[in-house]
C-alpha cells in the first residue's frame, strides 16, 4: 500500500501549506467555488486526499493542530476553542485571498461540530470578520452526548496510555466489516499524539448537553443563517434521530431550503467517501 504521506508530498496538484499551529493541503483550481473540509476525531486532512486529486475544483483540507499524518515534536494539546479560533482565522485569510470565489464549509464528524462552532465564533463583536459563505456539508455532526459513543471513550480514557480505549474501540463493532473500519481508525488513532485526540474528545463532551436536540437546532440556525444552505447528511444509525433533529431545525427557524437532511445506508465513515461528497458538493456549489 502506497503511503499516503508520501504520495500528498509528490503530487502536482497538492501543495502542503501551514498557517500557525495548523497544517493544510490545497488545490488550487479555476473553479467558482472554494471547499474548506474539516476531519473528524483522530483523522486527518488525507481523508480528502481522493477528493482533491480528482476534482478540478479549489479546495483545501484541514489538519488540525498535531494531527498531521506522521507529525514530529512535541505540541501540547490543544483546547478546542483554540482550534475554532485558528480555523477562523485561516477560513477568514483563505476568504480574503480568493474574494470572487464562493467558501463551502465541510466537515465529518468533530469536523462537522467545528463548523457549528465556528458559526457561534462569527458572532456579535465578530460578526465583521465572517467570510462570505455560500454552504456547510454536515457529515453526521452530533446532536447530544447519545451520539458520542467514540468521544466519550477517548475523553474517559487515560491520554498517557491509549491502548485499553483502543481494545475497547474494536469491541464496538457490530459485525466483520465493522470490525475492519474500526481496527483501521484504530490503527490510524495510534499514529496520533493521543494526548491531542484526548483533549478534542473531553472539550467536545462538554459542548454537547446529555439529551435533547434543541441545542443542535439553534446551532444548525445559526450555521444556515452564516451559510444560507446546509446539507446534513447522516449515517444509517442516525435514522432514530431524524425526526427530531428536522423538529428542532423547524423550531429554531430553519426552513426546508435552508437546511436539507438526507438519511443514508452507509455507516459513519462511509459518508468521507466520493460518491456522497461529490453528490453534495455540487449540490451546493449549484445553490
Amino acid at each position: 500500500m502506497a503511503d499516503p504521506v508520501k504520495t500528498l508530498l509528490s503530487s502536482d496538484r497538492l501543495a502542503n501549506r501551514h498557517f500557525r499551529q495548523l497544517t493544510y493541503l490545497e488545490r488550487v483550481a479555476d473553479s467558482r467555488t472554494l471547499s474548506v473540509f474539516f476531519h473528524g476525531l483522530g483523522l486527518d486532512a488525507t481523508d480528502y486526499q481522493e477528493y482533491l486529486e480528482l476534482h478540478d475544483t479549489h479546495a483545501v483540507a484541514v489538519n488540525l493542530a498535531g494531527y498531521a499524518p506522521r507529525a514530529t515534536g512535541h505540541l501540547p494539546p490543544v483546547p478546542v476553542n483554540r482550534h475554532v479560533e485558528m480555523v477562523a482565522e485561516l477560513v477568514e485569510r483563505i476568504g480574503r485571498q480568493n474574494p470572487d470565489k464562493r467558501i463551502l464549509l465541510v466537515g465529518f464528524s468533530l469536523g462537522a461540530d467545528l463548523v457549528l462552532q465556528l458559526a457561534e465564533h462569527w458572532t456579535g463583536a465578530l460578526a465583521h470578520r465572517q467570510p462570505d459563505l455560500a454552504g456547510a456539508l454536515l457529515l453526521d455532526p452530533n446532536v447530544n452526548r447519545s451520539t458520542m459513543t467514540i468521544s466519550r471513550l477517548f475523553a474517559a480514557a487515560d491520554h498517557r496510555d491509549p491502548l485499553p480505549a483502543l481494545k475497547k474501540l474494536v469491541d464496538l463493532a457490530p459485525d466483520l466489516d465493522g470490525f475492519r473500519t474500526l481496527c483501521s481508525y484504530a490503527s490510524r488513532i495510534a499514529s496520533k499524539d493521543f494526548g491531542q485526540v484526548h483533549q478534542l474528545a473531553d472539550d467536545m463532551m462538554s459542548y454537547w448537553d446529555a439529551a435533547g436536540y434543541d441545542q443542535f437546532g439553534a446551532r444548525v440556525s445559526a450555521v444556515a443563517k452564516m451559510a444560507g444552505k446546509v446539507n446534513i447528511v447522516l449515517s444509517a444509525d442516525y435514522e432514530e434521530h431524524l425526526p427530531e433533529m428536522r423538529a428542532a431545525a423547524r423550531r429554531h427557524g430553519c426552513t426546508t431550503d435552508q437546511v436539507h437532511f438526507n438519511i443514508t445506508e452507509l455507516d459513519h465513515f462511509g459518508l468521507i467517501g466520493q460518491t456522497v461528497l461529490s453528490r453534495e458538493l455540487e449540490s451546493l456549489g449549484r445553490g
